[in-house]
Formats: C-alpha cells, structure tokens, sequence
C-alpha cells in the first residue's frame, strides 16, 4: 500500500499562512526613530558642514538595508552556532577581506583615487567607546 502526500497549498491552509506572516511594524517605535533621526539631522545641518548630515542620511539607509537583509555580525554567529550554517559568517568574512584589500593600499600611501590626503582616524579612549563598548559588547 503507497501513501500518497499532497503538497501544502499555503495560501488555502489558515494555519500555516498565519505563521509564516510577519508581524506588524511597531508604529511608535518607527515615528520615534524617525523624530530623533530628523532632529539629529537639522542639528547637524545647523552645526556641521552638509557632509555630516548626508553621511548620516548614508549611514541610515545602509543600516536599514542591512537590517531588512539580516545582515548581521551577531546574527550571523548565531546561526552558525544554533544550527550549524556558517553561509552569514562567510559572507562577513568576505566583506571583511575586501574592505581590508581596498582600504590597506590607501592608507599605506595616504592618497585616494580622488586626490585627497588620507589617514586612519585615531582618536583618544573616550566616554563614547566606553558606552559603545558596553552596549556591543
């Protein structure tokens, strides 16, 4: 006696729809983020030449993308820790490898490809790496 199996139509069984839907965005926490993102922005734009503010608008889009690709570095060791896949530490290994290939050759000469002086940005242990050491650590 065969036993036949029938594929899982997911948009007919209520079940198996309703655990693969994502849950929905937290509004409040989104329009606060942005509220705080606005005003860091217009503070930068008062303070700062317009590059700190566009880099921020830069640094904000990129870690959104991020965010939506859960491209991240606890993620990733996570994965590879519960359930044995190491594709996202490869991935980061990877990125890791041509940024240091890309970036090693311009400050060891200390120009760009654009002109301009380069140098590594070396600043004094302050209270800002000790907070940020605290929080991703």
């Amino acid at each position: 006696m065969t036993t036949r199996v029938q594929p899982v139509n997911e948009a007919r069984d209520p079940v198996r729809r309703d655990s693969l839907a994502l849950s929905p965005p937290q509004k409040a926490l989104v329009g606060g983020g942005i509220a705080v993102s606005f005003i860091l922005f217009l503070y930068l734009a008062a303070t700062q030449s317009m590059m700190q503010p566009m880099l921020m608008i830069i640094g904000l889009l990129l870690g959104f993308t991020l965010f939506h690709a859960r491209f991240g570095f606890t993620s990733a060791f996570r994965r590879m820790m519960s359930v044995g896949n190491g594709q996202a530490m490869r991935a980061h290994m990877l990125m890791l490898a041509v940024a240091v290939t890309l970036f090693a050759p311009i400050l060891a000469f200390g120009t760009s490809f654009f002109g301009q002086d380069v140098s590594g940005y070396v600043s004094p242990v302050g209270v800002s790496l000790l907070v940020g050491a605290f929080m991703f650590g």
